[in-house]
């Protein structure tokens, strides 16, 4: 069987080179379900023992969570009959069904005892709160299947978290196959989509764990973007409106991030600091030695 995973992410995303989600993207991640031993029946008709798979090209993220209900389905069939067109059919709606599996292609028999199925996987862009546990969230405000006891990880990096998480508590917290529909939640989910786009994993790393809350309209000084980002070390980053609308005078959010990774530059000479703000053309950054001293 097969699995392909959307390639929404930007050039700079991560390491991956620029060509390898395209190339993805036109022949599809697979999982080839194959039996070890040939069986044809008196009609020279194959049966695949669909709980053997071998995945074909990994993708950008695959959690042991999504791993485990796709072998429970496969678990369930146990046999195929490659003639059972309504079987396959059958086994194509379980696919289709997974939280993290946007998009099932048409399976494809391959005598004798194959048979490969292409999915189109979500790739998760950040993280909600369900009160102890964490769940990833893709792009398109689909909430994935995977409970954590922390933030998850994609490229060692962890995934930021959408906040504040009480935010979700007036709606029900939701389960995967959920849509986020808080609109902050989704204005803070296109911050942490512009961070996957805009930082390379080691830039991501830079920042730990990461806490985005853009359910005010303001910032504290009274202008409007009141997206705030916060990071261990009691560090807060002013970011101002979310990417994506049309607000002439706003930074694009490429400046904003390269703004951050240089805050945050562990070679950098700076001293530690509490507030940074990265609004404007030239970033503003409260040192903590400075701020002690009003005190």
């Amino acid at each position: 069987m097969s699995a392909s995973s959307k390639a929404h992410r930007s050039n700079q995303r991560g390491s991956v080179p620029a060509w390898v989600p395209m190339v993805f993207l036109a022949a599809g991640f697979v999982w080839v379900l194959n039996s070890l031993q040939m069986s044809a029946r008196e009609k020279g008709v194959g049966v695949c023992e669909v709980t053997r798979l071998r995945l074909h090209h990994e993708p950008l993220y695959f959690g042991d969570a999504w791993q485990r209900r796709l072998e429970r389905i496969l678990r369930r069939h146990e046999q195929v009959d490659l003639s059972d067109s309504a079987a396959i059919a059958s086994l194509k709606a379980e696919f289709a069904n997974l939280s993290f599996v946007e998009e099932v292609g048409e399976p494809e028999v391959v005598w004798p005892d194959g048979l490969v199925v292409p999915l189109r996987l979500r790739e998760p862009a950040a993280c909600i709160r369900v009160g102890d546990d964490f769940l990833p969230v893709s792009d398109d405000g689909m909430v994935l299947a995977g409970y954590s006891y922390s933030p998850h990880e994609v490229y060692g990096a962890m995934l930021p978290v959408l906040g504040p998480s009480d935010r979700l508590l007036r709606a029900g917290l939701p389960s995967p196959g959920d849509f986020i529909q808080d609109e902050a939640l989704l204005a803070a989910l296109k911050v942490a989509g512009s961070m996957q786009r805009n930082l390379i994993p080691k830039q991501q790393r830079l920042l730990g764990r990461v806490l985005i809350d853009a359910s005010r309209e303001q910032a504290p000084d009274g202008l409007p973007g009141g997206v705030q980002i916060d990071l261990d070390g009691k560090r807060r980053i002013l970011f101002g409106r979310p990417p994506g609308g049309d607000f002439p005078g706003e930074l694009p959010a490429k400046i904003k991030w390269m703004a951050i990774v240089s805050a945050l530059d562990p070679d950098s000479e700076r001293g530690p600091w509490d507030l940074l703000d990265v609004r404007w053309d030239k970033p503003i950054l409260q040192v903590r030695e400075v701020l002690d001293d009003n005190f």
